[in-house]
């Protein structure tokens, strides 16, 4: 092989490398159908229009992930929702969910409804029911991410993948 071939392969082998890093490596986190129904009640928002049951049927799930990120972040279980539609109205919501293994709350939860990312670091007012596939909200504040301090509380039920990493 001419050292213009060997160029030529090298460039193409990169930049495949390079889609398949952008596209996620051809592994695919999206949450995706579950038979388990989960429900969100949103209610003390801030902003209008935010109030109201998101779920009215099952939620699309990824599968929980143990991860030991290097530095000062603990080891967390980690999962993704989609699917939580409002009742009676075309917005959404889906959430990114924390805990750490053998807790029985939260560590961090990232929930957006209608577009509006809200969160909260706080374990309060949250259960990890392992026993029963689910996280539980009870009344929990959180707070928007975009610095507009606008709050909202959710009660309610999101379900995990029963087949997860030990502890989580």
């Amino acid at each position: 092989m001419n050292a213009f071939h060997f160029l030529k392969t090298c460039t193409a082998l990169a930049a495949a490398s390079v889609l398949l890093v952008a596209c996620g490596g051809g592994n695919d986190d999206d949450p995706t159908p579950s038979n388990e129904p989960g429900v969100l009640t949103v209610t003390s928002a801030t902003v209008d229009g935010l109030n109201g049951v998101y779920g009215n049927g099952t939620l699309n799930l990824t599968g929980v992930d143990k991860e030991n990120p290097i530095g000062s972040v603990p080891e967390l279980c980690a999962f993704r929702f989609d699917g939580a539609n409002k009742v009676g109205s075309s917005a959404t919501a889906f959430g990114d969910i924390r805990y750490r293994p053998d807790a029985t709350g939260l560590h961090q939860v990232f929930l957006t409804f209608d577009g509006k990312e809200y969160a909260s670091g706080e374990p309060t007012d949250t259960a990890v029911v392992r026993e029963s596939d689910q996280v539980r909200f009870s009344g929990k504040t959180l707070t928007a991410t975009d610095g507009s301090n606008a709050t909202l509380r959710v009660t309610g039920i999101v379900p995990m993948r029963p087949n997860r990493p030990l502890g989580c």
